[in-house]
């Protein structure tokens, strides 16, 4: 079974954690109202988006529903405000260089320019994915309060090492310790 709604102790705790979020941030759709616990989600991963909270069941029973909480703001910034613009932002940067003027191609530059248009995509798609989830995370320390987000971040991270997951990888999506670095830079 991939993930289900099993409820633990701590889920209604979560989800009055993150209806208490919905109302500072000023989102108007309805509270989140399951629990799933996913056995396929990487344990550094937290969304909430469309009425359920995703969480990655590796972590189940590791934190308490109060260390659950500052995990769940950034969470909810991202996928109710900063994911629904990103679609639209990508197709503006790579349809909007296209059409400011006529240059004369080559058959050299015509071949070379399809595989240095995907690697400039990707490079410029990872920074941008992993811009998101900082963003989020400054907003969420703004609300919340960034020794707050700080202490839980650490101790997420500690927790996930504990499972065996490896700390380096290549995701679209920042590391927790990356999210540290970066959440102790700013402000």
């Amino acid at each position: 079974m991939a993930s289900d709604t099993v409820q633990n102790p701590d889920d209604e705790r979560i989800l009055k954690y993150a209806g208490e979020l919905f109302h500072p941030f000023g989102i108007t759709k309805p509270d989140p109202d399951t629990v799933v616990w996913d056995d396929n989600m990487d344990p550094d991963r937290v969304i909430v988006q469309l009425g359920e909270a995703k969480l990655p069941r590796s972590m189940m029973g590791r934190l308490t529903a109060e260390e659950w909480k500052p995990l769940l703001a950034p969470a909810i910034i991202l996928g109710y405000f900063l994911l629904p613009r990103q679609p639209r932002d990508t197709i503006l940067r790579l349809v909007l260089p296209l059409g400011i003027g006529e240059v004369p191609l080559t058959v050299a530059l015509l071949k070379t320019l399809p595989s240095y248009a995907l690697l400039m995509v990707a490079l410029w798609s990872r920074r941008a994915w992993r811009g998101l989830f900082y963003t989020a995370d400054g907003q969420a320390a703004d609300k919340l309060g960034k020794e707050v987000l700080l202490a839980t971040l650490t101790k997420y991270g500690e927790t996930i090492s504990v499972t065996g997951y490896p700390r380096k990888r290549l995701h679209l999506w920042p590391t927790v310790s990356q999210r540290i670095e970066r959440l102790q830079r700013s402000r």
